[in-house]
Order: C-alpha cells, then sequence, then structure tokens
C-alpha cells in the first residue's frame, strides 16, 4: 500500500516522466479528411505491452492543450512544442516499465482505496461539492474524472516505488536541514504586509471638482477626530463601505505604485491623506503593520527536506532507472525511431 511518504512530490530528475504521465490524461488522435485513417499501429514494445498509435497521439495533443495554457504566444510556444515532444515517447517507455516493475512488486494492490482518498481530500480542500462537479470540471477541459484518476494513480504508485528503491537509501541529517536554511534564508522569507481601510469617492459620470470637495470635506472630519469608520460608512463608494472600509491584508509589491509608496511610510493608525487615482479618490488608514522576517526553520522544514531529498536523490534515481530500462525489452518501430529521441533505449 502506498504509504504517506510516498505522496511526497516526486522529484526534480522525474519532471521528464511525469509529463509522460500528465500527457496521457486527454484527447484522441486527429486524423484529417483528406488523409488515409489508420485504425492503429505498435509504435513500440515494452516487456510484454505495447504503446500504441492511439497512445502516442492522446499524449501529443495534451501537450499540445497544457503548452496553450502555459504559453500564449503560439511563436514562443511552438519551440518547447518540439523540444518536450522529441521526449515524448521516451517518458511513456520509462512510465511502462516503472509501473511493470511496481505491479510486479504488488504495490498496486490496494492502490484504488488510495486514489479514492485523495480525490476526495483534493476535493474538500478545493470546495468542490460533488465529484459529479468535479466530472463536469474535466469534461469542459476535454478529459474525464476516470482519466485524471488514472493519472493520479500511476503517479502514486510511482512515488512509492521511488521510496522503496531510491528514497529509503538516504539520510537526511539535522545539520543538511540547518545549513540549507542558512543559504537559502532569502527564500524564506515573509514580505512586509500591512492592514487597510478606505474611503473610496468615484467620479465616473459625476462632476470631479465636486467629488474632490467631498473628499476634502472627509478630510477635514478626519482630522478634527472623527472614526475613519463611521466615515466610512456613511461616504464611501467602495463595495467595503458597510465593514467600515476594511480592505484586507497587502503585502508588499502587491499594490498600486503609488499607494504603497503611501502605506509603508505612515504610521499605524494614521491617514494617507486624499489619494487621486483614474477612478477617483481615495483615503486610507493603515490599521496594522507587520515587517518583512524570515520563516521560522521549523515553519519551513518539510520544504527544505523535500528539497534536499530531490538533489541527493537524483544519481540513485537515474541509475534506478537506467536499470529497469536495462532489463527489460524494448522495441521502437523504426520510424518512430527515427522521429523521436529514444537512440539510449535500444
Amino acid at each position: 500500500m502506498v504509504g504517506s511518504q510516498a505522496r511526497r512530490w516526486l522529484p526534480a530528475a522525474l519532471s521528464l516522466i511525469v509529463l509522460g504521465w500528465v500527457l496521457m490524461v486527454s484527447g484522441f488522435a486527429v486524423q484529417e479528411e483528406d488523409q488515409p485513417k489508420i485504425l492503429d499501429e505498435i509504435v513500440a514494445k515494452v516487456n510484454n505491452e505495447i504503446i500504441t498509435l492511439t497512445d502516442l497521439n492522446k499524449s501529443l495533443k495534451q501537450l499540445r492543450v497544457a503548452l496553450e495554457q502555459e504559453i500564449p504566444d503560439a511563436q514562443a510556444r511552438e519551440p518547447q512544442f518540439e523540444r518536450q515532444k522529441a521526449l515524448l515517447l521516451k517518458n511513456l517507455i520509462q512510465n511502462k516499465v516503472m509501473m511493470q516493475k511496481a505491479e510486479e512488486l504488488g504495490i498496486t494492490a490496494d492502490i484504488d482505496l488510495e486514489v479514492s482518498a485523495y480525490l476526495e481530500e483534493m476535493r474538500k480542500e478545493s470546495g468542490i461539492p460533488s465529484l459529479d462537479v468535479l466530472e463536469e470540471y474535466f469534461k469542459q477541459r476535454g478529459t474525464s474524472l476516470s482519466e485524471y484518476r488514472q493519472m493520479v494513480k500511476e503517479q502514486l504508485i510511482t512515488r512509492s516505488l521511488v521510496q522503496q528503491f531510491v528514497y529509503s537509501k538516504i539520510t537526511l541529517m539535522t545539520t543538511d536541514v540547518e545549513a540549507y536554511y542558512e543559504e537559502h534564508k532569502s527564500e524564506f522569507t515573509l514580505p512586509a504586509s500591512v492592514e487597510l481601510s478606505e474611503i473610496l469617492l468615484l467620479t465616473e459620470g459625476k462632476d470631479k471638482a465636486a467629488v474632490r470637495q467631498k473628499a476634502e470635506q472627509i478630510l477635514t472630519r478626519l482630522e478634527n477626530g472623527e472614526s475613519f469608520g463611521d466615515l466610512a460608512r456613511e461616504f464611501s463608494d467602495g463595495p467595503t463601505a458597510a465593514r467600515g472600509g476594511k480592505i484586507g491584508n497587502f503585502n508588499q509589491g502587491s499594490m498600486n505604485e503609488d499607494l504603497e509608496k503611501v502605506v509603508f511610510k505612515i504610521d499605524v493608525g494614521t491617514h494617507s491623506g486624499i489619494i487621486e487615482t483614474d477612478y477617483g479618490f481615495q483615503i486610507v488608514i493603515v490599521e496594522a503593520r507587520n515587517n518583512s522576517a524570515y520563516k521560522p526553520m521549523d515553519e519551513v522544514r518539510p520544504q527544505i527536506s523535500d528539497a534536499l531529498y530531490q538533489k541527493m536523490a537524483q544519481p540513485g534515481l537515474k541509475e534506478f532507472i537506467e536499470n529497469l530500462l536495462n532489463e527489460s525489452y524494448i522495441y521502437v518501430a523504426p520510424k518512430y525511431a527515427e522521429e523521436y529521441n529514444v537512440e539510449d533505449l535500444i
């Protein structure tokens, strides 16, 4: 059964293999109407299993879809597609040998229960009301829940396999974690942040000078000691007026540049004065401020451990996969061997 450690994200060295699994989740072979239709053909044989043209076309289509979402610019996307396409068949073959090894060891025995638990946890964390809604979500993206379930199943199986043959042989010392933390401390920084409330006066469809005059009147009342929250409830055009203008907490670097320059200079409990924007006039008050700080090491220890495991596992992982391939019978049809990068497999 897949243990909790096997839920660890796969090492970076497995990224190309994982891509092969992800690419298998949707789509079907696309045939041009004026081309002869091939029902299917064998692209490769991996021990007693085959990879078909349909499998390959599924992966190619999904690669296209994934890159269209990741890289909107078609001109920039095409070179990336060609690079990943070259490794696609190799990824599918590597995935096959790993699944076969897992089957041989009985790792797949209770995996369906693990997959169901994972999907249920994901559904709850995402606020999705039911698996039917999740199914509809996948349909809208050209795939299905069953295909996603298969992808998760293969990932969990492979993680367990890697845990057993690679991660279990790695000893991670406390001193390693501490040294990594000190060397990468800047990566574990909490940005400075401010909690703000606002009074917003919109100018669209209004006399701008009159709105400015109203803002000045509100500012005078603030300076005379009236409650910011009460004035926001009375005058603000913003959606937060009902709760006294409270607009929440903002990290430094995530705000409008002009506003950020003001709110990180003024003291907590003081207001900004009138700030003119493209849409009106705004007065903000700093309710609270948190300075930039390092996250405690105990908080980021799991993240550091994952990073170190990934780095330390790479040589062993490479050797493990190469051994599996060397122990396997692999045949690639000549025309696909020419088109795809599989020289080191055959």
